[in-house]
């Protein structure tokens, strides 16, 4: 069972093949049904699962939308996009008396951790359509969710610029005041119809993200304005969490900062930058770490 919020369910969404039928009077043209799908968004929160080396119930949802899972026992659970053998995820709906099954659906991700928020991963899977039964809902059973610690300073480590990571630990680069980072995974999501199979499938991706309201100093502000006009690669890192078990890590390995926004953040001068994170070596466009 899931914990979610900000539900949207799209029960049918069809496609109509109009038929190209000239008639001598006016009105519009008839239309068959053609492909049918559904559509499910909703946001979990990004808890650990307080345990260092057990999968994060969320675990699956990152599956569905193009990670992979690597589990070392006892350290860490990381999550890394992968182009092949692709899995997709079953999610059963339940709403207004009704079971919606969305068998081998695919989705995308977008994160966000933001100071003086929850961080959050939202997803929206796709699956073909399946005509809901009648259903009284289920007993949850939640105990492998956990509490969140809302992002600050006293939860989240500074963000790092131009670090490296291995095995759980970023180290060197420089550390920044910030509010947080936002990313998008963009995966592409296909629908696929041939005669004897029918699939959502991920076709491609392309990872964006923003680094919120950087509080720069004079010579950070044209360190970062050097990276963007450099078009340099840099890396991103942001950690939240203090205590073994509780840690989510967001590491995008060779960032491209796209330019600078000022955001007056009451009173004070800020900056948004965008950036996208395209693969250095292919799968290490992001990684996300459960510590």
């Amino acid at each position: 069972m899931l914990p979610v919020g900000e539900v949207s369910l799209t029960p049918i969404d069809a496609e109509r093949v109009p038929r190209s039928v000239i008639r001598g009077y006016f009105g519009a043209p008839d239309a068959l049904l053609g492909s049918t799908w559904m559509r499910l968004a909703f946001s979990v929160e990004a808890a650990s699962s307080g345990t260092a080396g057990t999968a994060p119930a969320w675990g699956a949802l990152l599956q569905g939308c193009g990670f992979t899972e690597t589990v070392s026992t006892a350290s860490r659970v990381e999550y890394a996009p992968a182009s092949t053998s692709l899995k997709g995820v079953s999610i059963y709906m339940y709403a207004d008396g009704l079971e919606y099954k969305f068998i081998g659906s695919v989705g995308n991700l977008n994160g966000a951790a933001n100071v003086g928020g929850i961080p959050l991963l939202n997803f929206e899977f796709m699956a073909p359509y399946a005509t809901p039964s009648t259903s009284t809902n289920p007993t949850p059973t939640l105990t492998s969710w956990k509490t969140p610690y809302l992002v600050s300073d006293a939860n989240t480590a500074d963000l790092v610029v131009g670090g490296t990571y291995t095995t759980g630990v970023i180290s060197g680069g420089t550390t920044y005041v910030s509010g947080g980072l936002e990313f998008d995974m963009g995966n592409q999501i296909s629908r696929l119809e041939l005669i004897g199979a029918k699939e959502s499938v991920i076709t491609d991706r392309n990872v964006t993200g923003t680094i919120k309201t950087l509080d720069l100093t004079a010579a950070q502000e044209i360190t970062v304005q050097g990276l963007v006009t450099g078009n340099t690669a840099t890396a991103l890192g942001l950690t939240h969490g203090t205590a073994s078990g509780s840690k989510v890590m967001f590491w995008v390995p060779s960032a491209r900062l796209l330019g600078v926004t000022p955001v007056n953040l009451e009173g004070v001068w800020t900056s948004d930058v965008p950036f996208e994170a395209p693969p250095a070596s292919g799968n290490d466009d992001i990684k996300i770490v459960a510590l």
